[in-house]
């Protein structure tokens, strides 16, 4: 595997660190806030529409790691035709775009900790710590983007 272009390497360890703070910084805020009592715990029974909110919570969140994962392969196949001078700006916004995505569960962590916190609590963790362990295990690293430069149009890395 060749050495990515300075540019490249750049653009990528800007928006991984950015996307790092905002998976790692958010959720860990979100969780002292909750341990130190700083957020109130929802009193409701996880029943009936609180329920259901819990699961579509849950869908979303799958459903924002397969679009990523697809998005991912899209970006990966097509990067090489893209122009050099845009590729960086491409890595940067795509890993940003995945970034946001799974922040959205710790804010679901969040909102339902407000509503059935007290019933619910290893719910509430797991949306919380989803947003950094998906943005670790699927957004594309460097290599990604290094050996995707290398394949012929159509191949994934």
């Amino acid at each position: 595997m060749s050495e990515a272009p300075g540019p490249l390497r750049v653009a990528y360890l800007q928006a991984r660190l950015v996307g790092l703070v905002l998976c790692l910084g958010t959720p860990t805020l979100i969780g002292g806030l909750i341990l130190s009592g700083g957020v109130p715990a929802g009193e409701h029974l996880p029943e009936g529409d609180l329920l259901q909110i819990g699961y579509v919570f849950t869908g979303l969140v799958f459903l924002s790691a397969a679009w990523v994962l697809w998005r991912r392969g899209v970006m990966l196949r097509t990067f090489r035709q893209i122009p050099e001078p845009s590729r960086p700006g491409l890595v940067r916004r795509e890993t940003l775009l995945y970034a946001a995505l799974f922040e959205l569960s710790s804010l679901y962590g969040l909102i339902y900790w407000l509503l059935v916190g007290k019933h619910a609590v290893r719910h509430v963790f797991g949306f919380i710590i989803l947003a950094p362990l998906l943005f670790l295990a699927l957004t594309p690293r460097l290599g990604h983007w290094v050996k995707a430069l290398e394949l012929g149009p159509g191949e994934a890395p």
